[in-house]
């Protein structure tokens, strides 16, 4: 699966682009699009669709649909693929993402990017990309829960320490927000 998640969150993000397509010059643009071509970016769209098409079966699931009612759910799912496909395709998100990078990086850094990306490591890193950030997360969030676990161990020293107990920190402080 080649799927990039940092183009994804790209993609759905709202982000606002500072640059002006006008002032960017035709070699860093066609750097920015060395570097989408070299990270697969457009296969982010079809990765993007099915997570979409997943949501809209999600959200019909519960509805309580009898068999008579078939042929109206499927003229609403396929306006909703329709509006989809039309909103979430390469050719309409490409200029984003090239004015995302050229208002990012220089036109040397972008032929840079790309370079790596073309190699064995780079493409192998692309290839590992969702299987490591999936892992990495895994070990902060293990690390996240155990030190939780510390602080409620510590508050709970806390309040042997001072006398004060839980309940009556939340009472105290609830009654200080008027």
């Amino acid at each position: 699966m080649k799927k990039y998640i940092l183009t994804l969150a790209i993609l759905f993000s709202n982000t606002a682009f500072a640059t002006d397509n006008n002032e960017i010059s035709p070699s860093h643009r066609a750097a920015a699009q060395a570097v989408l071509d070299a990270t697969l970016a457009q296969d982010v769209i079809p990765q993007a669709m099915y997570q979409l098409k997943a949501s809209y079966a999600h959200l019909v699931k519960d509805l309580p649909l009898k068999r008579a009612h078939r042929e109206i759910e499927t003229r609403y799912r396929e306006q909703a693929f329709e509006l989809a496909n039309k909103r979430l395709n390469w050719e309409r998100i490409q200029p984003e993402f090239i004015a995302l990078y050229t208002s990012t990086y220089q036109e040397r850094e972008l032929k840079d990017i790309a370079a790596f990306y073309r190699t064995a490591t780079g493409k192998k890193y692309l290839r590992n990309m969702p299987t490591t950030l999936r892992q990495s997360s895994l070990i902060v969030q293990t690390e996240m829960r155990e030190i939780r676990g510390e602080f409620n161990q510590i508050v709970t020293q806390l309040e042997l320490a001072t006398g004060i107990e839980k309940s009556h920190i939340s009472q105290s402080t609830s009654g200080q927000q008027h």
